[in-house]
């Protein structure tokens, strides 16, 4: 059984025009780890509890969807 996978889209610009990198991560504590945020602000941030702060401002996450 595949999981998902958590992809992050690192801009440039806070309009997010300009794609800097696309990170794959296995788990959101991954991914805390390497933005240098709290896992549970990502959390939120990724059920919409939150408006984006910092460097969220410049991603967008989602997750894959497990073929």
């Amino acid at each position: 059984m595949k999981k998902n996978s958590w992809i992050l889209h690192l801009y440039k610009d806070e309009d997010k025009t300009d794609l800097i990198k696309v990170m794959k991560f296995d788990t959101i504590k991954d991914c805390s780890y390497v933005l240098d945020v709290d896992s549970q602000i990502i959390s939120n941030y990724f059920h919409g509890l939150i408006k984006p702060r910092g460097v969220l401002k410049y991603c967008i996450l989602y997750q894959s969807v497990p073929l």
